[in-house]
């Protein structure tokens, strides 16, 4: 009964993390707004848009973690005995880097915001915030290894 509870936990959470992951790919980390202003006459530029995280600097990283953290959690899932004991640990330990290196992408786009800057004529401002794919991309890591590690009950002798 305990391992039929364990690999249904575990599906549950591995199938929440992979939904997490994918919004976490695919909803913006980071939104921008560049205003320009030329006081000559010239129109103005107003943009703005959203970053995912593959477009920022070391946010690639976080991708490869990702990719990894299912690789090993797939491992934890298939194998058997001390193999999936294995893929589990270093599953946990990969979803926690994973989990750190979101947020420190986080803390670099709120550290990467620059003020108005004038530039000979011209007043440029630039401001970046954080998006609301931050929070998937923090969730994503720590549930899908926690689903692997369930999963990886299911060979366990008790």
């Amino acid at each position: 009964m305990t391992r039929r509870l364990a690999t249904v936990g575990g599906g549950v959470l591995v199938a929440a993390g992979f939904v997490l992951a994918l919004l976490a790919l695919a909803i913006p980390w980071a939104r921008y707004r560049l205003a320009v202003d030329v006081p000559a006459g010239e129109a103005a530029l107003d943009e703005s848009g959203g970053i995912a995280v593959f477009q920022l600097e070391r946010g690639w990283w976080y991708v490869l973690a990702l990719f990894a953290l299912l690789g090993l959690v797939a491992g934890a899932a298939t194998a058997t005995g001390g193999a999936a004991r294995g893929a589990a640990v270093a599953g946990l330990a990969v979803g926690v880097t994973g989990m750190l290196v979101a947020n420190l992408l986080s803390n670099h786009v709120v550290g990467a915001s620059v003020d108005t800057i004038t530039s000979g004529l011209a007043m440029i401002d630039v401001r970046a915030t954080r998006g609301p794919g931050i929070g998937y991309g923090v969730a994503a890591p720590i549930v899908l290894a926690l689903g692997g590690a369930l999963l990886s009950v299911r060979t366990q002798r008790f």
